[in-house]
C-alpha cells in the first residue's frame, strides 16, 4: 500500500516530491517477561538530523509479537507525530481505511475437520520465485520516515523472512542500493513521469539491478488528503529526498497507452496495481498484463471505495486463473491471508505493519512481522484442514 497525502503545508509540487508511503502485542524478545506494554528496540530514537530535526528510530532487535494490530500503538510511541500520521492515516474520513480492516471480520471461515492432513506448508511459487509464504512487502515510499536504514532495512528483513519486497519509485534509497542490500527477490513499483525517457531509464535501471517484475500503480495520479497530517502541519523532511526519480514531477494523467508503453519497454512481467473492478482486470489481461494487484491504496487515495477484500472475488472471477493475483489492504492476521487466498488471491501484500516493525526493530523487526503472520497462517491452515496453500479454496469460506 503505497500512498499519497497532502498536508496544509505541502504544495502540489511538494506533494509530488514527497512520494508514496504505505504503510501490528509487540515486546522485545529479551524483555517480554516484564514488559507491560508494547516497546521498541533499545535506542530506537536517534539524535535529530541537523538539517531537518526529524528523529528517525535506529533500534535493531527481534520483536516478540502477539498481534500485528498492536504494532501501530507501539510505533506511535517512537515515531515523530507527523511521520506517524503520514504512515498511519487514510484519506478524508478514513472510511475505506477502516473498512479494509472491518471487511475481513465479516468473512467467516468454513473449516474441514477429520481430514487427516499433514502439518501445513506455507511455501509458494510466485512468478517463478520460491517464497516462504504467500505474503510479500507492499510498495511503500519513504521508509526513512520509519527507520534510519529506510528501504535497506526493509529489504534485509523481508529477505530474512524468505519472501519478496516491492520497492517504490518514491524510496529514500536508490533502487540499486536496495537491490544490493539483500539476495531476496524484489519487484520495482513504477510511478510514470511526463518524460517517458526518464521512466524508461528507471525501468532499465531496475532490470540491470536484478528486479524481476514491474508493478505499475494506477490509482495514485492525484494527491490523497489526510486530515491528521494537515492538523499537524506536517511537511516532508528535506533530509529524506526521493533519490530514484531525479525529478519532483510524476505523470498526473494515466491511460492504457501508458500500460502499452511499459510493455514495449521491458520484457519483465508487468503487474497492474490498484485494480478494483472485473472490467479493468479483463482489459489489462487482454493488453498483456502479467499480474493483477487488487488494492485501494490502503485507503489513502479515494475515500469511500470498496474494501479490497470485498473487491477480490469479482476480480478473481474475471481473471479465471489466467494471471496471478496479489491483494493488499487491511491484512493483519494469518486468518486474513487465508481468507484472501480462499477468495482468489495467489498472495497478499503487507503494508503498514512492515513499516511499524521497521520502526520498532529495524530489519529484525520486519523479519519478526513476517514470522508472526506466517505462524498465524500455518495455525489457521492446520485447524481449517489444508496441507498447503494450493489447497485453500472458496470451499473454506462461507
Amino acid at each position: 500500500m503505497e500512498g499519497w497525502m497532502m498536508s496544509s503545508e505541502v504544495s502540489r509540487r511538494d506533494f509530488v516530491r514527497v512520494g508514496a508511503v504505505a504503510g501490528a502485542g509487540v515486546f522485545l524478545a529479551q524483555s517480554a517477561a516484564h514488559a507491560a506494554a508494547p516497546k521498541a528496540a533499545k535506542g530506537t530514537k536517534a539524535a535529530a538530523p541537523a538539517d531537518a530535526g526529524y528523529q528517525q528510530p535506529v533500534g535493531e532487535a527481534a520483536l516478540k509479537i502477539v498481534n500485528l494490530n498492536d504494532l501501530e500503538v507501539a510505533a506511535a510511541e517512537v515515531l515523530p507525530k507527523g511521520g506517524f500520521a503520514y504512515i498511519s492515516a487514510g484519506a478524508d474520513n478514513q472510511v475505506t481505511l477502516r473498512d479494509n480492516l472491518a471487511a475481513f471480520e465479516r468473512i467467516q471461515l468454513r473449516p474441514h475437520y477429520l481430514v487427516g492432513k499433514p502439518a501445513p506448508e506455507t511455501a509458494v511459487t510466485l512468478f517463478g520465485q520460491d517464497l516462504s509464504m504467500p505474503v510479500i512487502t507492499a510498495p511503500m515510499g519513504a521508509h526513512g520516515l520509519a527507520h534510519v536504514t529506510a528501504e535497506i532495512g526493509t529489504a534485509r528483513g523481508t529477505a530474512a523472512a524468505g519472501t519478496l519486497m516491492t520497492v517504490s519509485t518514491a524510496a529514500n534509497k536508490t533502487l540499486e542500493d536496495v537491490a544490493a542490500a539483500s539476495t531476496g527477490p524484489k519487484w520495482f513499483q513504477l510511478y510514470l513521469q511526463e518524460d517517458r525517457a526518464l521512466s524508461r531509464g528507471l525501468i532499465q535501471r531496475a532490470e540491470k539491478a536484478g528486479y524481476s517484475a514491474i508493478v505499475f500503480t494506477i490509482d495514485a495520479f492525484a494527491p490523497g488528503a489526510s486530515d491528521e497530517t494537515a492538523r499537524l502541519g506536517f511537511a516532508f523532511p528535506p533530509s529524506l529526498p526521493l533519490v530514484n526519480s531525479g525529478t519532483a514531477t510524476f505523470k498526473s494523467s494515466l491511460s492504457w497507452e501508458d500500460v502499452d508503453f511499459i510493455k514495449e519497454t521491458t520484457d519483465l512481467p508487468l503487474i497492474l496495481k490498484g485494480v478494483l473492478s472485473p472490467d479493468i482486470a479483463e482489459k489489462a489481461i487482454k493488453r498483456g498484463v502479467n499480474g493483477i494487484q487488487v488494492s485501494n491504496h490502503g485507503g489513502r487515495q479515494l475515500d469511500g471505495v470498496q474494501a479490497a477484500i470485498d473487491a477480490l472475488p469479482a476480480v478473481a472471477g474475471a481473471v479465471k486463473g489466467r494471471v496471478p493475483i496479489i491483494m493488499d489492504g487491511g491484512v493483519r492476521r494469518g486468518t486474513d491471508v487465508f481468507k484472501a487466498i480462499a477468495l482468489g488471491a495467489n498472495a497478499v501484500a503487507l503494508g503498514r505493519p512492515v513499516l511499524y516493525g521497521l520502526a520498532l526493530g529495524g530489519a529484525k523487526g520486519v523479519e519478526s512481522v513476517f514470522g508472526q503472520i506466517q505462524a498465524e497462517l500455518r495455525r489457521t491452515m492446520m485447524i481449517a484442514g489444508t496441507a498447503n496453500v494450493a489447497e485453500i479454496s472458496r470451499k473454506y469460506v462461507l
